[in-house]
This record gives C-alpha cells, sequence and structure tokens, in this order.
C-alpha cells in the first residue's frame, strides 16, 4: 500500500497543478464567477456519471446537515473566499496564508484524536511550511493589490474554511470502504448552487465565456478536477486530512517551474530553490511514515 499511496499522492499534486495552470487560461475569457461555477459544474457533472456506474447511492447516509458543512466549506465558501483574497490582495499573499494549513489541520486533528503527533511528522511538516513560505515570500514584492487587509482575512478565512472541510470529511466518512465518486458527488452539487447564483450576477452585468471558455471549463471539470478530487478525498480517508494538506504545499513550486517552462512567467530564483528543497525535504519522512499501514481505497 506504501507504494499505491507514494503513486497516488504525486497524483494529486500533478493534478492539481494542472488545475491552476487551466483555470489561469480559463480566466482569460470569462469572469471569476462564471469560471468558479463552470468549473465546478463539469466536475458535477464528472462525478455524476461515475456515481451511475457505482454501486453505492449518491447521498451515501449523509444527513441534510452534514451535506450543507461540508458543502458550505469545501465549495462554496473556499472558492469564494480565496477568488476574493486574490483579487484584493494578489496571489501571492493567499499563498503564504494558504501555506500554513497543514500545522492548522495537524494541530486540529491532534486535539480531536486526543493525541500526540509523532516527532517525524511534526518535524517534517515544520520543515516543508518554511520551505513552502521562503518560496512564496520573493513573489510579495510588488504584487500585493490595494485591498491588502481584506485580502488577509479573506485568506485567512478560505484557509480555515479548508481546514475544517478536510477534518469533517475524514470525520463523517470514517469507515467508508465504498467508491468515492457518490461521497462527494452531493457536496459539490450544493456546493455549487451559490457559485451559480453568483455567476449569474456577473451575467446581469454583462459579462460572458466565450465558447473556448466554456470548452477549458469543461476540460478542467471532467478531464482534470473529477480524477483530481477523488483521489485528494481517498487520500483524505486513507491517511488524513493533515496530510493531505501537506501534499498541497508541493502545488506552488510546481506550478511555478511549469509556468516557466511554458513560458508564462520567471524561474525561480535562487531563494525559491532553497525554499523547493525544504518543503520536499520536510514532506518525504511524513510521506513515508504515513504510506506505513495505509490502506488505500478503490
Amino acid at each position: 500500500m506504501r507504494a499505491r499511496l507514494a503513486a497516488e499522492s504525486a497524483a494529486q499534486v500533478l493534478l492539481l497543478t494542472a488545475t491552476w495552470l487551466v483555470v489561469d487560461s480559463a480566466l482569460r475569457g470569462a469572469s471569476s464567477g462564471i469560471v468558479s461555477a463552470g468549473r465546478t459544474a463539469f466536475t458535477v457533472i464528472g462525478l455524476l456519471v461515475l456515481t451511475r456506474f457505482s454501486r453505492s447511492p449518491a447521498a451515501g447516509g449523509y444527513r441534510w446537515g452534514q451535506v450543507v458543512l461540508l458543502a458550505g466549506t469545501g465549495v462554496t465558501a473556499y472558492t469564494m473566499l480565496s477568488t476574493v483574497a486574490i483579487a484584493q490582495a494578489g496571489p501571492a499573499l493567499p499563498s503564504l496564508v494558504l501555506a500554513l494549513a497543514p500545522a492548522v489541520v495537524l494541530a486540529a486533528e491532534s486535539v480531536l484524536g486526543r493525541t500526540w503527533p509523532p516527532l517525524a511528522t511534526i518535524a517534517g511538516t515544520a520543515v516543508a511550511i518554511i520551505g513552502a513560505i521562503l518560496y512564496v515570500l520573493p513573489r510579495l514584492a510588488g504584487s500585493l493589490g490595494g485591498g491588502v487587509v481584506l485580502g488577509t482575512v479573506c485568506a485567512v478565512a478560505a484557509m480555515l474554511s479548508m481546514a475544517c472541510y478536510g477534518l469533517a470529511f475524514a470525520r463523517v466518512n470514517r469507515g467508508y470502504s465504498g467508491p468515492t465518486a457518490p461521497r462527494i458527488l452531493p457536496v459539490f452539487a450544493w456546493g455549487t448552487v451559490p457559485l451559480a447564483l453568483w455567476a449569474g450576477g456577473d451575467v446581469t452585468t454583462g459579462e460572458r465565456a466565450g465558447w473556448a471558455a466554456i470548452g477549458l471549463l469543461a476540460f478542467l471539470g471532467i478531464v482534470i478536477y473529477v480524477p483530481a478530487y477523488l483521489v485528494q478525498h481517498r487520500i483524505i480517508l486513507a491517511a488524513g486530512a493533515a496530510y493531505s494538506a501537506l501534499l498541497g504545499l508541493a502545488v506552488p513550486p510546481l506550478v511555478g517551474v511549469s509556468s516557466a517552462a511554458l513560458g508564462l512567467g520567471p524561474w525561480p530564483t535562487s531563494p525559491q530553490v532553497v525554499g523547493m528543497i525544504l518543503t520536499l525535504g520536510g514532506m518525504a519522512p511524513v510521506i513515508l511514515r504515513r504510506s506505513r499501514g495505509v490502506r488505500m481505497r478503490d
């Protein structure tokens, strides 16, 4: 199971990296509201198709309160708050705030589980976070928008919202071993409703999405986000929310390198390279330790 967890961990990082690159392209042809609602709506379509071929019901025993909590924190609130944070303060500051998510989730897991994490996990997570911060810091210069205070508040709220979602999803689905698509379909379906209203507001102000943008959103939602979310949620159930959050630290550096390779941005500076090395070095012992005895779901 160690090899499978490592493979799915790498897949999660690569798929999430691809989402950032495709979203950037889609935003050039549509508003933030339309892109946010569109990509999630196409994700729901993909999950619905997969659920039709699974042997478990879509709702899977969720109570209404659980669906509202998961949809509200993991889909609606996180999408809206992170989008506003980027719009107000630029992309670098929210990335810096989100780098603290693994520490928050790890602490919350420890409190809820009444257990102290292994020293290797604490040290590895700390080193990885320091590396992520070192990577993001050089990007702050000249990138902050005019609404730094509001952007910071929204970034912190987005980070806490996603942390709450990961912890809640793991606890609500504890012991579940069936297909993943039916478990996340109702979450994303209900989470899309407020986003659709946001997109509708953009349309009333004259915003439109061209066919190229719609095609990108369909590709993003069905081809990239569906497998990304399936892998991400399998990892949350198998290895925990803190482990999944830690994997997210590898995404910004990989996005930076990929953007540079595609000619969309500059290559990482020397301090950023050091940050990347620290991030990967800190993640390695956590991944190796967590992979022992983990049972991956189908």
